[in-house]
């Protein structure tokens, strides 16, 4: 896993990069979470400190992000969000002890994240956004050839999905972290390129690693989030 940051305040096109290795992970330093969430109900788990730090996953209605929360840093409660209670997140925005909460999104739910530290500026403190999709696979593109053909619509390219949002994306100040593959889609490209304006912006490259996905990269996604969450703190000093 490699570490790419790029400090926005020496930016004036593209930063100076810094790239190093990360050798090990989080793991050792996590503590044990109970979950909290109904028996059953995989859309509204939690777990860690009640008092502590949130980190809410926003995930686009399925997914496996619930798999992190066997293991939560202590200090930090850790919850899933569907996409379609988008609604709540700005009550759940609640910051403790002048620790604010940190957002995690997959490639889907992007735009929900970026929404938030736009709006709620002075109550989110980073955002992180996983690449779980990867770039179009030779299979995938003959599939979607497939699907045009027999009258099926073509699922919307991911930089479509943020729409309006891409004029916005040098106004977001808060720290950000991109976690992508070996071959990232090209919305990743396109926030690499945007993010002009946040404090930080890491790119976490996985290699050999077409998606990055908790179920395949639990390790590296808890060892990504403990660094930008200290980042967070830093800025916030």
């Amino acid at each position: 896993m490699f570490f790419h940051t790029q400090p926005s305040t020496v930016r004036t096109g593209r930063a100076e990069s810094v790239r190093f290795a990360v050798t090990g992970t989080a793991s050792d330093r996590m503590d044990a979470g109970i979950g909290l969430g109904m028996a059953g109900d995989r859309t509204a788990d939690r777990a860690g400190d009640p008092l502590g730090r949130r980190v809410i996953f926003l995930h686009p209605g399925k997914g496996a992000w619930w798999r992190l929360l066997d293991q939560v840093p202590s200090g930090q409660e850790w919850l899933t969000l569907p996409a379609s209670a988008a609604a709540r997140l700005s009550s759940m925005l609640v910051e403790r002890g002048g620790r604010r909460p940190v957002l995690v999104a997959s490639a889907m739910t992007a735009p929900l994240a970026i929404v938030a530290a736009l709006d709620f500026s002075d109550r989110v403190g980073g955002v992180m956004i996983v690449d779980d999709v990867g770039a179009d696979s030779p299979l995938r593109r003959r599939w979607n050839a497939l699907s045009v053909r027999f009258g099926r619509p073509r699922p919307m390219d991911l930089t479509d999905r943020l729409g309006e949002l891409e004029a916005e994306l040098p106004a977001v100040r808060v720290p950000v972290t991109l976690m992508q593959g070996s071959e990232p889609a090209g919305l990743f490209a396109l926030l690499e390129n945007r993010l002009t304006g946040c404090r930080t912006l890491t790119v976490v490259a996985v290699p050999d690693a077409a998606a990055v996905r908790p179920r395949t990269h639990a390790a590296e996604l808890r060892g990504a989030l403990l660094a930008l969450v200290s980042a967070v703190e830093r800025a916030q000093r």
